[in-house]
């Protein structure tokens, strides 16, 4: 959702730049909301937002088409990597994979948003009731059901330190998919967002105070967790060591 783009801004605004991984972008990803310090790669296994394009439209990113659980890219190719609303799209038996694959792939940190626990999944399930025409994404996620938050964390802990915080409250997700669901708010909906995350990109106060309002708050549960994993500099030091040798 480009509504919680901008869960890894300050984790990434602290790091300076570098390459970035972006996995399970879509069509739009975060390339174009980040500056040009940033080197982007985005990696799906389409970039059609599940048909919603014809033509996927232009990003900075430079695609890849790939499956997240075998990534085609080495050891710590890239200083971060980034997966915003990902492994609630996957099936339960291949997010734990999916998740060390990343960390596989990530020389300096991990930041993972998703839907997660029973708060989220119930304000998927009114939603779903509250709709005519449910996109098909959104009965099957309610069918296979959520991780819990320390889903997203125990596979990430291998690589280093891991932290958690909740995002957004699980309402505030049901009234705005609602809007954006509708035919008419699709396109209203992604134009405010992508405008949205720009002003946080810029550090605009209209824009942090926009989007509190909208995200209801980030009190606990939340309807998203974000886990960052900070990559452990012993992994990097052992591996130099090795190759010395």
């Amino acid at each position: 959702s480009d509504w919680s783009s901008d869960v890894c801004s300050s984790d990434l605004r602290e790091l300076g730049g570098g390459t970035l991984l972006d996995a399970g972008s879509g069509s739009l990803g975060i390339a174009d909301l980040l500056d040009e310090r940033w080197r982007v790669t985005a990696v799906d296994r389409a970039f059609d937002d599940d048909g919603a394009w014809v033509r996927p439209p232009r990003t900075r990113a430079h695609r890849v088409v790939a499956d997240v659980c075998a990534l085609p890219f080495p050891d710590g190719a890239f200083d971060v990597v980034v997966a915003i609303d990902l492994v609630d799209r996957l099936a339960p038996g291949r997010r734990g994979d999916a998740l060390r694959e990343l960390g596989r792939v990530a020389r300096r940190r991990v930041i993972v948003s998703s839907p997660a626990g029973p708060a989220a999944l119930e304000a998927d399930r009114r939603l779903l009731e509250s709709l005519r025409r449910p996109p098909r994404w959104l009965v099957e996620r309610v069918g296979a059901g959520l991780p819990y938050p320390a889903d997203l964390e125990v596979p990430l802990r291998a690589w280093g330190l891991v932290r958690s915080f909740p995002s957004g409250s699980p309402e505030a997700h049901v009234r705005l998919a609602r809007r954006e669901l509708r035919p008419a708010g699709v396109v209203p909906s992604r134009l405010a967002a992508r405008a949205l995350a720009r002003g946080l990109r810029d550090e605009r106060p209209w824009a942090r105070r926009a989007l509190r309002r909208l995200r209801g708050g980030d009190a606990a549960p939340g309807y998203r967790t974000v886990v960052v994993a900070e990559i452990a500099a012993s992994r990097w030091a052992s591996s130099s060591s090795v190759s010395a040798a």
